[in-house]
């Protein structure tokens, strides 16, 4: 639990930065709600930890906040389309503007597609350098002075670490951070004078830089549709012509498009939930729909509009349904009026969890599943060393099928929720049930949603090498009284790991089989 002392600390910081600071430019504001968005979008495993951000998580949501004002403004007179500068020491336009500009151009339509193009190497070298010479170490200059309030100035790292609770005040204080961030970046385009001949005196600029591309959502709309069988999300009655997209975790709250965040409803259903959050039953239904049953789906037919990620919507969904209940908010239930107030709910995940591997993608053998003598055979994963031991790198780029003997108690429907693959070192060789070195490990695949309680269970473990490759160890878990999460090995000279951000569950732990 944060103290009351840091929260205020927090927010007077915030208010000096904006004050004192020195913005001759808007990519101190970019920073300020990149720290906020990713803040939230993250599992946290406790309030008063560190947090690690990487540069490439820099770099994709400077990309995603400058994408849509990387347009010609139409200002008074269409005819008059043109760049908004966002740079007031000279006439050129910010170099990232300019970039993102040129993709557009090259016939990129969303941040999304820009991400799996061949440009995107090249705008990611560009953008960190614009983000590591410019904002990233000036953003905490005040009056001169580096006051590293945020994260330290340790330049020579591949990542930032935000110090210890400060995560947490920008998930307590997100919409107030966000506010006064495009609120701040609004009056800084607003002072350039090149632009205001442009802007005159209309309404529209913060819709245009901070709005959502309404004609994406048209994209969503028949595949949502389609997924709930042309039922209205919310009152569940068959759709007509007053079909539209919602997001359900509100854009006011959160004002980035998810693809995963979006559900059809009626217009009138949508109007009426507003900008409240839904009642939990309505939680729940999306998280079934939309995360666990057509998670592949969605990202297989939206990624190329919008951001696709089911690990970043549930942490986003935690963090609103969180805030909602500290506030003691109402939960809107349905038609115009019916609200219930939040109530505490357990997050559905204890740390992260990787993401299953797509089984359906890849190819199978000629023989089915199950042999005429009725055996069943499970994916084996040869390159998948589950280390018991320290990190192992391994992959699961190649994958074969394995006959199991009887009697271990699987069913039809577990063919593609269970794999196999080989254990590495002996850490987890002691107590009633050690596990050796070479043996050949029944697991269960888990996610955010189908995990429960992680406690006292023995679960493989996923972390990034420094050069990207994936590791993965073998470790029971136990939470400490302050929240944490300590991994165990059942050999005693092995030593207790702590859990931290970059570590990601799996799979389960079900036994060894005998080869």
């Amino acid at each position: 639990m944060l103290a009351m002392q840091q929260q205020l600390d927090f927010i007077a910081y915030i208010q000096r930065m904006l004050v004192e600071g020195d913005f001759s430019a808007t990519y101190k504001f970019a920073l300020l709600h990149a720290l906020a968005d990713i803040s939230i979008e993250k599992h946290q495993i406790d309030s008063d930890l560190e947090l690690q951000i990487s540069f490439d998580e820099l770099v994709e949501k400077f990309v995603t906040l400058y994408w849509h004002q990387a347009t010609p403004f139409g200002g008074i007179n269409n005819d008059t389309k043109q760049l908004l500068l966002q740079n007031t020491n000279s006439k050129k336009q910010a170099k990232i503007i300019t970039t993102l500009h040129n993709a557009k151009l090259n016939n990129i339509n969303s941040v999304s597609q820009l991400m799996k193009s061949n440009e995107f190497k090249s705008i990611r070298s560009s953008t960190l350098k614009t983000i590591k010479d410019g904002p990233l170490w000036l953003l905490q200059k005040l009056n001169g002075k580096d006051e590293c309030f945020l994260y330290p100035h340790t330049k020579s790292s591949k990542y930032i670490t935000l110090n210890a609770g400060i995560a947490s005040c920008f998930r307590r204080f997100y919409d107030l951070v966000t506010y006064l961030a495009k609120n701040a970046w609004l009056q800084k385009i607003q002072s350039i004078k090149h632009n205001q001949t442009l802007i005159g005196p209309q309404s529209q600029l913060h819709d245009f830089l901070f709005g959502f591309d309404r004609n994406a959502l048209t994209k969503a709309k028949p595949i949502l549709v389609e997924l709930q069988s042309n039922s209205c999300f919310y009152c569940q009655k068959p759709m007509k012509n007053d079909v539209e997209v919602d997001h359900f975790i509100p854009f006011a709250r959160y004002a980035n498009d998810l693809g995963h965040n979006f559900v059809a409803a009626h217009r009138t259903c949508n109007n009426n939930k507003r900008d409240f959050l839904a009642a939990q039953q309505h939680r729940e239904r999306w998280q079934n729909q939309n995360l666990v049953v057509n998670s592949q789906i969605i990202s297989n037919e939206l990624s190329a509009y919008f951001h696709c990620d089911a690990d970043k919507s549930l942490a986003v969904s935690n963090w609103a349904y969180q805030v909602a209940q500290a506030n003691n908010a109402k939960l809107w239930l349905g038609n115009k009026d019916h609200f219930e107030q939040a109530k505490p709910t357990a997050d559905i995940v204890a740390f992260p969890q990787a993401k299953q591997p797509e089984l359906d993608q890849v190819a199978e053998p000629e023989v089915s599943l199950k042999s005429i003598d009725d055996a069943l055979k499970l994916p084996f994963f040869p390159n998948l060393k589950i280390a018991c031991g320290h990190f192992k790198t391994g992959d699961d780029s190649d994958m074969e099928f394995k006959t199991l003997p009887t009697g271990l108690g699987l069913s039809d429907k577990d063919l593609k929720t269970h794999f196999l693959a080989h254990a590495s070192g002996n850490s987890m060789n002691g107590g009633k049930n050690p596990i050796s070195d070479g043996d050949l490990l029944l697991l269960e695949w888990i996610t955010p949603n189908n995990a429960g309680s992680l406690r006292d269970q023995i679960v493989a473990i996923e972390q990034d090498g420094e050069s990207g490759e994936g590791q993965y160890l073998l470790r029971k878990v136990n939470k400490l009284p302050n929240g944490q999460y300590e991994l165990i090995a059942k050999n005693p000279e092995y030593k207790v790991i702590i859990a931290d951000e970059g570590m990601r569950t799996f799979a389960r732990f079900k036994q060894v089989v005998a080869e």
